[in-house]
C-alpha cells in the first residue's frame, strides 16, 4: 500500500467521483458530485495535493480530500479505506496539512439520530480524536420540501416585529437573555469563552452581517405587564425557493411557554407563503426541546452534521 495525490485535477476528480463515503448521506455525496468537484477546483478551493489516497497499483483503496478557503482547512470527504492502519495514515496526513492553520475543522455529515453512536461515525471519530481533534457540534439537518410540514394555530398574545434599522442595540439585549442558559453547543461555548454579553454583541453582528435585518424577528408578549421581547427567529427565502430558518431562540424567563414552537410555526408559515419549495435549517442534537418545536411543525431531519477542531 502506498499513500499518494493525484497527479492531475483530471485524475483528482476522477478519483473523487469513484469515492463511497464512509458515511452515506445527501451531504456527504454531494461533496462528490461532479458539479461541486469541478467548481471547487476551479475556484482554488481543491487542489489534487489537498486529496490522499491510499493505493495498492493503479487500484485507489480509499482517500481523504479537503479544501482551503483563505486561512481555513477543511478536511470534508472521508472515504475511509477498510484497513484501520491505511485509514488512520490517511487521517495522519490530513492533519500534518491542518495544523499550520488556526481555522481547521473536520466536517462531515451523520445519520439522523443518534450519530454519535452509530459505528461509521465511531470509525471516523475515534482516529480523528487521536490525533488531537475533538468534537465541536453534532446538529440535526433538516432539509425537506414544503409540502412536508404544515401550518400551526398562531399563539394567542405572541406578536412578531421585523426588525428594523435602529434596532441592533435591542437584538443585542435580547440575545443576552437568549444566550443564558442555553441548549445549544456553539451558544454555550461562545458564552464560555466571550461571557454573555461578549457572545450576544458576536452573534448579533453574525445575524446582522448574514442577513438583511428586515429578516430578524423579535417575538413580542403583550401581556398585561407591559410589552416584553421573549424570543428571536431569522428566516428568509432565497431567490432559488430554498427557505432557511437561520435561528430560533427565546428568553431565558419565557421557556417553557411553547414560545419555541409557535416561534418555528410563524416562520414556516412565513416561509411556504413566500414561495419556499425547500425548507432548510439545523438545531444542536442535544437541544431537545427545539428538535420536539420542529417536530410539532411537521419538520423531520434528514441527517446531522459534525464538526471537530483541534484542541
Amino acid at each position: 500500500m502506498e499513500l499518494r495525490s493525484p497527479a492531475s485535477t483530471d485524475e483528482a476528480i476522477r478519483w473523487l467521483r469513484a469515492g463511497t463515503p464512509t458515511i452515506d448521506t445527501p451531504a456527504n455525496r454531494a461533496r462528490l458530485a461532479s458539479g461541486a468537484l469541478e467548481r471547487g477546483f476551479a475556484l482554488g478551493h481543491r487542489r489534487p495535493e489537498l486529496v490522499w489516497a491510499a493505493t495498492a497499483g493503479p487500484r485507489v483503496l480509499g482517500l481523504v480530500a479537503a479544501r482551503e478557503v483563505g486561512d481555513a482547512r477543511l478536511i470534508d470527504v472521508l472515504c475511509l479505506p477498510d484497513d484501520a492502519d491505511a485509514s488512520a495514515a490517511l487521517l495522519r496526513r490530513a492533519t500534518e496539512w491542518a495544523l499550520p492553520s488556526d481555522d481547521a475543522e473536520v466536517s462531515f455529515g451523520g445519520p439522523a439520530h443518534e450519530p454519535l453512536r452509530a459505528p461509521g461515525v465511531r470509525r471516523v471519530l475515534e482516529p480523528l480524536e487521536a490525533l488531537g481533534w475533538r468534537l465541536r457540534a453534532a446538529r440535526r439537518h433538516y432539509e425537506l420540501p414544503a409540502s412536508a410540514v404544515r401550518a400551526a394555530a398562531p399563539q394567542p398574545g405572541l406578536r412578531l416585529e421585523r426588525a428594523a434599522p435602529g434596532d441592533e442595540h435591542r437584538l443585542t439585549m435580547l440575545l443576552e437573555t437568549v444566550l443564558d442558559g442555553s441548549l445549544d453547543a456553539r451558544d454555550r461555548r461562545a458564552v464560555d469563552e466571550h461571557g454573555l454579553e461578549g457572545a450576544a454583541r458576536g452573534l448579533a453582528h453574525e445575524l446582522l452581517a448574514a442577513d438583511p435585518i428586515e429578516c430578524i424577528r423579535f417575538a413580542v408578549d403583550d401581556g398585561a405587564d407591559g410589552r416584553r421581547d421573549v424570543g428571536v427567529a431569522s428566516w428568509l427565502v432565497m431567490p432559488s425557493g430554498h427557505g432557511y430558518l437561520l435561528r430560533v431562540g427565546v428568553a431565558r424567563a419565557a421557556r417553557g411557554r411553547g414560545l419555541g414552537r409557535a416561534l418555528v410555526a410563524a416562520a414556516t408559515a412565513d416561509l411556504r407563503a413566500g414561495g419556499a419549495h425547500t425548507l432548510i435549517a439545523d438545531t444542536d442534537d442535544e437541544n431537545a426541546p427545539m428538535q420536539r418545536a420542529f417536530a410539532a411543525a411537521g419538520w423531520a431531519p434528514t441527517e446531522s452534521r459534525i464538526e471537530l477542531v483541534l484542541a
